[in-house]
Order: C-alpha cells, then structure tokens, then sequence
C-alpha cells in the first residue's frame, strides 16, 4: 500500500540523487537522528515490535528451507560392548 505514490519526476529526481552518495548519506544521518530523538508511541513500539517477530520467523523458515546436513560421516554407537 503506497500512500504517497512518485511521479516520474520525482523518480528521476531521486535517481539523480542517488548519484550523489555524499548527500545521500547525509540525508540518512539526518533521518536516523530525527528519527531516534523523537520518543514512539505505544502503537509504533507494537508495531515495530510485531514487524521484527515476523522476521524472525521469516528467517527461521528460510533457514530451514536451506538447510544443508554437514559433510561429517556418521557412526553408529549402538552396541558397542
């Protein structure tokens, strides 16, 4: 859901600041300190919260999904007596 959709200019524009990393990169101190200054509200912290458990989970699955055994052979330790 985009609630703010980008014109084409304003498209290209970014692009062209994409270019410039300098900028760039200022822009995103800039966004990460206004950000981190100002204190959530309860409804962001739950929502962050919910968003990182999801994830998570999205992680774990896709580490089982590529899960490979390890090279090492397997023994047999039964009756070893």
């Amino acid at each position: 859901m985009t609630l703010f959709p980008l014109t084409n200019d304003e498209k290209s524009r970014l692009q062209r600041l994409n270019r410039d990393k300098a900028t760039l990169f200022a822009l995103k101190k800039l966004f990460i300190n206004v950000a981190c200054e100002r204190p959530a509200s309860y409804e962001v912290n739950f929502l962050a919260a919910q968003k990182i458990a999801i994830n998570m989970l999205f992680d774990v699955f896709h580490d089982l999904e590529i899960i490979q055994p390890d090279n090492q052979t397997l023994t047999n330790r039964e009756n070893l007596v």
